[in-house]
């Protein structure tokens, strides 16, 4: 039973894998111990899926860890932050936005526990592309009454607190205003029965995935290569 698994969805990001590897995980090691590090690898050939990669995480340590986080492979925090924020504790009504948006989603670095995560069926399967799933799943947080507890936004740099790369070039954005509409605007207009039925439509619970290989390529660290 581990402590956390930080799991990471990935794609050609060598050179941010290996800069994380190096210099994130001797952190993680020191300061949350018993935790393992999941980067979910996605093959080529379809827009990268970001919601789905983490619930592959979700689903094969479901059961096997307290937390869960999900982190991207181009943020790196210091050792203040995590002696700060990656260490708080949360209860089964909460997640801890470590750093998210300036805007009301769960993206990037969040913290919540095993049995939240799959109580709200994780991320919607069908988010190709760049944008929003971190806005689906802030919208099945709220539909379960999981508040979040905000701490670092990207509304200001935290050099003190994080590295970060620019990935601005690799992300696709030819769905995102559909992305847009189904998760920000049409998800506002649902009854409380539409939205269950609409969170119920894809998740943990219909999730398909075959692992083409899995391997440690460090002490802590498993990369799972899938196609979905």
């Amino acid at each position: 039973m581990y402590e956390n698994i930080i799991a990471i969805p990935f794609r050609k990001r060598d050179i941010h894998l290996e800069y994380y590897i190096k210099n994130t995980v001797p952190l993680l090691q020191q300061h949350l111990p018993n935790s393992k590090v999941v980067v979910v690898e996605q093959t080529e050939g379809k827009l990268f899926n970001r919601g789905m990669l983490l619930n592959v995480a979700f689903k094969e340590y479901e059961n096997k860890t307290k937390y869960f986080f999900t982190h991207d492979v181009d943020i790196n925090p210091t050792k203040k932050c995590i002696e700060e924020h990656y260490i708080k504790k949360v209860n089964d009504t909460e997640v801890l936005g470590v750093y998210t948006s300036q805007c009301n989603t769960l993206g990037g670095i969040i913290k919540m526990k095993d049995s939240t995560i799959h109580k709200i069926n994780g991320f919607p399967n069908d988010v190709w592309g760049w944008g929003t799933e971190d806005k689906a799943l802030q919208n099945r947080a709220e539909y379960y009454n999981i508040k979040k507890i905000t701490n670092l936004t990207n509304k200001v740099e935290h050099p003190l607190y994080l590295h970060r790369f620019n990935d601005i070039n690799d992300r696709e954005t030819k769905h995102t205003s559909q992305n847009t509409h189904k998760h920000y605007n049409k998800f506002k207009t649902l009854n409380s029965e539409q939205k269950l039925k609409e969170i119920m439509s894809s998740g943990l619970n219909n999730l398909k995935y075959t692992i083409l290989e899995r391997k440690m390529i460090h002490d802590i660290v498993e990369i799972i290569k899938v196609d979905i």
